[in-house]
């Protein structure tokens, strides 16, 4: 998790909402409990423990700025990351999850649908 967000961070596009929220220095106690909880979360979606009890989605709902590209940023980055740390088959789990998500989340705030993610599926998730 940490190297996704030490990216995210530095890019133009994702860093502000990361700064905006957390601020920019990973070690301090929000940035450390943030990635905690994140580490629960994706315990939970990809094998099924019972560690996340939060509402992603609702906790980023309120971020009105969220954009297609910003989707599209977090998808390159989150594929970068998880590709340098993983193996191949386990990022790919992370991949494919990452890209249901990202539809998720699409489709709740209303920015893209499908058509939009299906490319996506074919350009990260391998």
């Amino acid at each position: 998790m940490t190297l996704f967000y030490s990216k995210a961070l530095e890019d133009k596009v994702l860093g502000p909402f990361f700064v905006h929220e957390l601020g920019d220095d990973m070690k301090s106690e929000e940035w450390v409990d943030h990635i905690d909880l994140l580490a629960d979360f994706w315990l939970t979606e990809l094998n099924g423990d019972d560690s996340y009890y939060g509402n992603f989605i609702g906790a980023h709902i309120k971020v009105s700025h969220i954009t297609e590209e910003s989707f599209v940023v977090w998808l390159k980055l989150f594929s970068q990351a998880v590709n340098e740390v993983y193996t191949q088959d386990i990022a790919k789990q992370f991949k494919e999850r990452g890209i249901l998500l990202a539809e998720e989340f699409q489709q709740v705030l209303k920015i893209k649908g499908n058509e939009w993610i299906q490319i996506k599926r074919k350009t990260y998730s391998s």
